[in-house]
């Protein structure tokens, strides 16, 4: 190629780059949109993905109400939703993957064991970490930097004690636990020894491996049935007990419950076989408070179904999030967490105010199901 060739092909080059300068210049300019990014770690795959997907319609209500309004801190929230499939070694992956996408705060999990091993992971980097449903007092004790939305399972198995003498005036219990379940095992101790305290008597204290156990177990008693049976268990076992109780003929015997036992309705039958049946939970759609009233109307028209105490509990993590970053001005990891303790919140579950463990007090509702409907029997204050 000769030098006067090679000359005119760079003025060429340089004449369409000031070309292409002024065009860029006179059209109209998008704006970039801006992003503040939550992590999400959530069973949504394997047998805890009911629970795992109710409280991913939360988030994503929450989300699009939020970005309607404004966003945080003039930008859009956004989330990474990642499937953390209920399993204590493959959170840990996930956990790191969200790490690396650098997101401002966690949501996640929906299960005590899989949390607490979220929240061991996190202590070093000190990422805000937000349980919507973990209950066992571990996740949080002595972590700065994990919170819950939730009550802690000494306060719903104490709640459920006094339900059980004052409301049921119950004398006698047995209470049934997983042998396999450390959590759910200290939950119905937590409860034997505070019906005790309240002046009732437990007639049995047994465990159980499986829910075939069930019609063997409840066998014994059945000649001289108790006034309540307690079990702290998740949702499939919970309705075979309820079930298989209904089939031996605990009539006049109340089954009592834990917060996994929200979303029991669909797999019962029969469905008068819930009649004598009440668990605690973090929420209840029929609270006559304005606010949740709305959040129902509003999630109903989404999802064309009631929300339960997962969805209601994600979707208050969502906002937590975003009002501690709000108070804050920032995504700093450590000005999200004083934000979040400092603060008091207005949410859905009820105004929460975090202590030294990062467990807030709210109340404890005892649902009830008459009729195919969830229903507030009564809400307890400790």
């Amino acid at each position: 190629m000769g030098e006067n060739k090679k000359t005119s092909k760079i003025s060429f080059l340089l004449l369409l780059a000031l070309v292409m300068a002024v065009l860029n210049a006179c059209a109209p300019k998008t704006e970039r949109q801006e992003y503040i990014t939550i992590g999400v770690l959530l069973p949504l795959t394997g047998e805890d993905s009911d629970e795992g997907l109710r409280a991913l319609n939360g988030l994503q209500m929450a989300k699009e109400e939020i970005n309607e309004n404004g966003g945080i801190l003039g930008k859009k929230l956004d989330f990474f939703v990642l499937n953390d499939k209920g399993n204590e070694e493959y959170i840990v992956h996930q956990y790191n993957a969200l790490k690396e996408k650098g997101v401002a705060a966690i949501i996640g999990s929906s299960y005590s064991d899989v949390t607490l091993v979220l929240a061991k992971a996190s202590e070093k980097d000190g990422l805000p970490i937000i349980s919507p449903t973990a209950s066992n007092p571990e996740v949080t004790k002595g972590r700065p930097n994990v919170f819950r939305a939730i009550f802690i399972d000494d306060y719903q198995a104490e709640a459920m004690a006094k339900f059980a003498r004052v409301s049921l005036k119950a004398e006698t219990a047995v209470v049934l636990c997983d042998r396999k379940n450390a959590g759910f095992k200290y939950i119905a101790e937590v409860f034997a020894k505070s019906f005790t305290d309240r002046g009732g008597q437990i007639t049995a204290l047994d465990y159980f491996s499986t829910e075939n156990d069930f019609p063997v177990l409840l066998q014994r008693y059945a000649s001289s049935p108790p006034d309540v049976i307690f079990c702290p268990e998740s949702c499939l076992p919970a309705a075979a007990l309820v079930n298989t109780a209904y089939e031996v003929g605990f009539r006049n015997t109340r089954i009592l419950g834990s917060d996994a036992w929200d979303g029991i309705l669909a797999y019962v039958y029969p469905p008068e076989a819930m009649d004598s049946v009440y668990y605690s939970a973090p929420f209840s759609f029929d609270d006559k408070d304005a606010n949740v009233s709305d959040f129902v109307r509003n999630y109903f028209s989404y999802f064309s179904q009631m929300p339960l105490s997962g969805s209601a509990a994600a979707y208050t993590c969502v906002y937590l999030l975003s009002q501690a970053i709000g108070k804050a001005g920032s995504t700093d990891k450590n000005d999200i967490i004083s934000a979040i303790k400092a603060n008091e919140f207005d949410m859905i579950t009820g105004r929460m105010k975090y202590d030294e463990n990062n467990n807030p007090h709210v109340n404890v509702y005892v649902i009830q199901i008459k009729g195919g409907e969830y229903s507030t029997y009564e809400k307890i204050s400790l």
